[in-house]
């Protein structure tokens, strides 16, 4: 017997430059249906689904940057490790090198990112995953470049990891992909001794 939910049909509902909003005929294993099940699902997406990357930057000395930043539908400011969408014709390590230039003015060789795996932030409402990524060793932008002043980009705040830590795991200002990035940086961290 078939357990599964499966979609009977598939619209487009609404549509901008990064995302279709899918209505979803879905049928559920229990027989039920529901007729405009609202998913969300990027234009750009790689293999495995990623549509974005989060970068966590560390810093030579070993502390971790993270941007303050505000968005419109909030009252506080929100903690935030570079972030952003994939771009189709790169990997998601191009994106997080350029996400890390772009947002915090700071670059690393590619050769010291290191992955922290994908993350899925919400599968019942956005059909994509999150590329996350620590990007150990980071400096300034050479002769003085300065981050791109984008929409959502904000100033870099360096703390101890410990102290990042802690914002991740007390803060209710910080997004998703941020406090799983410096968690499972602060883990990886614990398992090879330092």
């Amino acid at each position: 017997m078939d357990r599964c939910h499966r979609i009977l049909a598939r619209r487009i509902g609404l549509s901008n430059s990064r995302f279709d909003v899918m209505l979803d005929h879905v049928a559920g294993p229990d027989g039920g249906e529901v007729p405009d099940f609202l998913m969300v699902r990027p234009k750009v997406r790689l293999a495995g689904g990623v549509a974005g990357v989060c970068v966590l930057p560390v810093l030579e000395d070993g502390r971790v940057g993270l941007m303050r930043v505000h968005r419109p539908h909030f009252a506080e400011p929100l903690w935030v490790a570079p972030s952003g969408f994939v771009e189709p014709d790169e990997t998601a390590e191009a994106s997080a090198l350029r996400e890390l230039e772009e947002e915090a003015g700071l670059t690393c060789s590619p050769a010291d990112l290191r992955p922290l795996g994908h993350l899925l932030l919400d599968p019942g409402v956005l059909e994509a995953s999150l590329a996350l990524f620590a990007a150990p060793r980071c400096r300034p932008l050479p002769d003085g470049a300065l981050a791109t002043l984008e929409l959502g980009a904000g100033r870099l705040i360096v703390m101890s990891a410990g102290e990042a830590e802690e914002l991740a795991l007390t803060s209710s200002a910080m997004d998703g992909g941020t406090v799983v990035a410096c968690l499972r940086w602060m883990a990886l961290l614990r398992r090879e001794g330092h």
